[in-house]
Formats: C-alpha cells, structure tokens, sequence
C-alpha cells in the first residue's frame, strides 16, 4: 500500500515538472500592444500601432538547466 502512494506521489512531482516546463515559455513571454484608430466614416480610416516584446523577465528566479550555458 505504501509503494503504491509513494508512486502516485512521485508521479504527480513528474507530471506537475512537466506541464510547468511545458507551459512556463509562453506565460512568462509578455508582450505590450498599443493600437489608435482613427475613423472618419464611410471611406477614411487610419491606424497607428506600437508593439515591444519585454524579452526576459528581470525577476527571473529559475535555475538554469545543466544545459544551458
């Protein structure tokens, strides 16, 4: 009985470990998007827009992989 929870533990670790590695790029990418519209109807219209991506975040607290350099 004991192996058994011991192995539903040790796979819960597993598999919390990789959805957070699979997840964990996308969330923490932030981007900023601005976007002004100017409409005069029925045949003008203008659109001015500004995007930046962040890059790293500076709180970036992970341990690297053994990998990366």
């Amino acid at each position: 009985m004991i192996t058994t929870i011991e192995a539903l533990a040790d796979l819960s670790r597993r598999t919390a470990r990789r959805l957070h590695r699979l997840f964990n790029r996308p969330i923490r990418t932030a981007a900023f998007t601005c976007t002004v519209t100017i409409a005069i109807p029925p045949f003008l219209k203008m659109v001015v827009g500004y995007k930046t991506d962040f890059g790293k975040p500076a709180n970036d607290n992970h341990r690297a992989s053994a990998a990366a350099p």
